[in-house]
């Protein structure tokens, strides 16, 4: 695990950056301290990536936290540091919230309770306004326990309107806006929006592909459907198979691939 450094002094000193490096360390810890069989239970919480406290301080850094998040916040905190956490069982995150309330982090909110009409953006925050800034980059602006806003980089074509005000082909919820403002986060922390977590874990029903769009258009990208499955491995999107004369395959490099 990372230590910290002086420029991240300042972060170090925030009460919730303070209480989850600790309960994060000391899950670490105990994880490696603890047998082989015990370490694959069902019922431990799986050891943190070494990533953690490194979004964890990224995220701090950008969007001030409240003095204290609601249990579902926090839940959503976890779920993006700790992504793993949507398949543990019941007991692992019971576990965990044992050790949130011990910390002084308050209740952790229940894995599939998440609520329904709370925004769901990380640590409070929703988007409310997206601007041009010029031809590469646009201005995001957040508003929840501080106003902050920051320059992304942003596609060529031209950027939805939002807040919207043009017909709707899709229902704007609650959950909704604040998928869309995880989303919104992730892209200006350069995360991976893979792993922002869903808001209802029982729920399909915010369509990804509608997300994904409507994310697209608001930064002005070009989005297009790619159907993937879980057998699907990384060499299948970068390459693809060729049949040469005779039968034999081989792979090479695909140049329509969507992340150039």
């Amino acid at each position: 695990m990372p230590f910290d450094t002086p420029a991240q002094h300042t972060v170090a000193l925030l009460p919730l950056y303070s209480k989850l490096r600790d309960l994060i360390l000391t899950t670490q810890y105990a994880s490696d301290s603890q047998h082989a069989l015990e370490a694959v239970s069902k019922t431990s919480i799986p050891p943190f990536p070494q990533t953690a406290l490194t979004k964890l301080r990224a995220l701090i850094q950008l969007f001030p936290p409240p003095p204290d998040l609601t249990p579902s916040q926090l839940a959503r905190l976890f779920l993006t540091l700790h992504p793993i956490l949507v398949h543990s069982a019941f007991q692992a995150w019971a576990i965990l919230g044992r050790q949130t309330q011990e910390a002084g982090l308050g209740e952790l909110g229940s894995l599939s309770m998440i609520s329904n009409n709370e925004c769901t953006g990380l640590l409070g925050y929703c988007i409310s306004s997206i601007d041009r800034v010029n031809n590469t980059t646009a201005r995001l602006t957040f508003d929840g326990p501080s106003r902050v806003q920051i320059v992304v980089p942003a596609g060529p074509l031209c950027l939805r309107p939002f807040p919207f005000t043009e017909k709707l082909d899709f229902q704007l919820t609650p959950r909704f806006v604040g998928l869309l403002t995880c989303f919104m986060q992730a892209h200006a922390l350069d995360w991976d929006i893979s792993f922002v977590p869903p808001a209802v874990l029982s729920s399909a029903s915010t369509s990804t592909s509608t997300l994904v769009k409507v994310f697209g258009d608001l930064l002005g990208y070009d989005t297009e459907v790619w159907h993937m499955y879980k057998e699907l491995g990384g060499r299948e999107l970068y390459m693809r198979r060729r049949i040469k004369d005779g039968g034999a395959t081989t792979w090479e490099p695909r140049y329509d691939y969507p992340f150039s």
